[in-house]
């Protein structure tokens, strides 16, 4: 788990998260919610042997724009979609499609 930048806000819940791989996207998340992936990728097969970039989705940026925009707390969504989002209603909707480190 490769949390963006650590907030101290309450959860936001997983609807309101996106995963990502690839080391190209961050953002910001709440601590909260890093627990609850934790403790929840152990229980799915999706995320077994995985590597993912987590964090707010309205939060998402470039790498190349995330320290100046996590100091400004914009909130602006990425331009271009890599196709390696993840999102959903679920923890068992956001893990589907991770693809397992070999």
């Amino acid at each position: 788990i490769r949390p963006g930048g650590l907030t101290e806000e309450p959860p936001k819940g997983v609807s309101e998260l996106e995963l990502n791989q690839g080391d190209d996207r961050s953002g910001r998340i709440s601590r909260w919610d890093v627990a609850s992936l934790a403790v929840e990728c152990i229980k799915y097969k999706d995320a077994e042997n995985t590597t993912f970039e987590c964090y707010d989705k309205n939060t998402a940026q470039p790498l190349a724009n995330v320290g100046v925009n996590n100091i400004l707390k914009k909130t602006e969504a990425a331009i271009e979609k890599t196709g390696f989002e993840r999102s959903g209603d679920t923890f068992a909707a956001i893990f589907k499609g991770l693809t397992a480190i070999i």
